[in-house]
């Protein structure tokens, strides 16, 4: 086998290799939140660390507040109103070893609202300062109490704000830096339901009394 054919063989295991980790990564950002900015939503977040237009470049690249002159402010909200239900027609099996009746656990997320608040200040000609307030994170997903699913998730819920104090220094010749501190707050929730019913038998409960709705 020549190096040619050696290298086409690495290429190619290079590119399965990256094609079976890729929807991993994509998956690992399913909580992951782009509306931070009403300008930059219009944009698709098109060029929002290349173009400075508002203060909203305190989140995407901070040295841009080297072109923005006095004080400036930006704030608005994203409303996301989610219509998803489960639709796998998979069966759970409880601790008695039947089937666990119950529905598809409805529509499972709820209306949401996304505020974000940025500012800056140009204390001079070199130097300028920032914050913003967003959330980077979060969303939930809750499930009806009788989802047929509910012995493994009933509500999973992420609550994540993000404080970004910045600071952006220029020397008046074209050549700026920006720097960003993250301090983020998040909450998080899981809840499912437990199956008892395995132990109320065993206690002498009739199984059609034992339901296994306790949470």
């Amino acid at each position: 086998m020549n190096k040619n054919t050696n290298a086409l063989v690495k290429a190619i295991r290079l590119v399965t290799l990256a094609a079976v980790a890729a929807p991993a990564s994509v998956l690992a950002g399913g909580f992951s939140l782009n509306e931070q900015s009403a300008s930059q939503m219009g944009v698709a977040n098109a060029g929002a660390a290349a173009n400075p237009e508002n203060a909203t470049t305190v989140l995407f690249n901070p040295a841009g507040m080297s072109q923005l002159s006095g004080t400036n402010i930006s704030f608005g909200a994203a409303v996301l109103d989610i219509d998803a239900e489960a639709k796998s027609g998979a069966k759970a099996v409880n601790q008695l070893g039947g089937d666990v009746e119950g529905s598809r656990g409805g529509d499972i997320a709820d209306p949401a609202v996304l505020p974000n608040f940025y500012l800056t200040h140009e204390i001079n000609d070199s130097i300028d300062v920032g914050f913003g307030i967003h959330a980077p994170y979060g969303l939930a997903a809750d499930y009806d109490n009788d989802f047929v699913g509910r012995y493994f998730a009933d509500k999973t819920e992420l609550t994540a704000i993000a404080f970004t104090p910045s600071i952006a220094i220029n020397n008046g010749k074209g050549l700026s830096m920006g720097a960003t501190l993250n301090i983020m707050y998040a909450e998080g929730r899981l809840s499912k339901f437990q199956d008892i019913r395995g132990g109320l038998v065993q206690r002498g409960l009739p199984p059609a009394q034992a339901n296994g709705l306790a949470t």
